[in-house]
């Protein structure tokens, strides 16, 4: 082990005192590819962190896919011993052990957004092969700025805020109804099992505000908790899935829809302001669950996560 220990420290040291610039820590760390796609040996290098904490893991050529070397502790060094090591690094080592074999490697800068790594690998199972070495090119891998999206006019959002505590059904002139005081939510006709169950909806869930788009005749509702998406599911429910991420709002036989897939989810007629608005919505609160009480004809219907 000291005579691999001080192998190596020679290695280092003799590289050292042949570089000839100084660089920050930032110029050797990221994400590194190499630069010869047919390369037969370290085809990925990801040197992360700072001068106290930094790490470096490696990938070789495999087939079908490249082979991980793991994540191995790694070490910067400075032009001298009172230089600080992050503003003026010149170099990176790590080692790299295997069952048969130790990889030393002296990573340095090598122009802009590019590195050079010497490698030096040394046998240790005594089977009579030669220490090699190898010298490598690596291109830093950028990380583009995610687009963002174009501002589009402010979605404003129409809700009644209630209280799940105290809403309650009530036949209020021969009609079933989900109250909040005085305050008429829900309107059920003469289906009060109906009512019933779409209160438990509410109170499982505690949702506390309904919300509309179009009123007075709204072509979509839905409810919120404390200002988010409904979460979990109740026991029993009735509800079709759909991924927030793949539905479109389509023109399909003169009417707007929004649709996932070839699935139908809501029918706007001719409102297409209202659908494009409740397609909005829908991203916004990642819904992926439309749900109903008393299908084919529901009553009620929610959205949930």
């Amino acid at each position: 082990m000291k005579r691999t220990f001080l192998s190596a420290a020679l290695v280092i040291v003799f590289l050292l005192c042949h570089s000839i610039s100084f660089a920050a820590l930032g110029q050797l760390t990221g994400n590194w590819k190499n630069t010869d796609p047919n390369t037969r040996g370290i085809t990925t290098l990801v040197i992360d962190g700072n001068a106290n904490n930094l790490s470096m893991h490696a990938w070789g050529k495999c087939h079908p896919q490249d082979c991980d070397w793991g994540e191995v502790d790694a070490y910067a060094y400075a032009p001298n011993v009172s230089a600080p090591v992050n503003p003026t690094a010149q170099a990176v080592s790590a080692v790299f052990s295997t069952a048969f074999s130790q990889t030393l490697l002296i990573v340095k800068p090598a122009g802009n957004n590019m590195i050079r790594a010497e490698v030096f690998t040394r046998f240790t199972d005594r089977s009579n092969r030669s220490d090699y070495t190898e010298v490598y090119t690596f291109k830093r891998q950028l990380r583009p700025m995610p687009m963002r999206p174009m501002p589009g006019p402010m979605l404003r959002e129409d809700c009644v805020s209630f209280n799940p505590a105290t809403t309650t059904v009530r036949n209020i002139d021969g009609r079933w109804t989900i109250v909040d005081g005085s305050h008429l939510l829900f309107n059920f006709g003469d289906k009060r099992a109906e009512a019933l169950n779409a209160l438990k909806v509410i109170k499982y869930y505690r949702m506390d505000s309904s919300c509309f788009l179009g009123r007075p005749d709204p072509s979509f509702r839905y409810l919120l908790v404390n200002g988010n998406a409904p979460q979990g599911s109740m026991p029993g429910e009735d509800c079709v899935s759909f991924n927030p991420n793949t539905i479109e709002v389509k023109n399909i036989g003169g009417r707007w829809k929004i649709v996932d897939g070839s699935h139908w989810l809501f029918d706007f007629g001719d409102k297409e302001s209202e659908a494009r608005t409740a397609f909005t919505i829908i991203k916004k609160y990642g819904f992926t669950r439309s749900c109903f009480v008393g299908r084919p004809d529901p009553s009620f219907n929610y959205l949930r996560k």
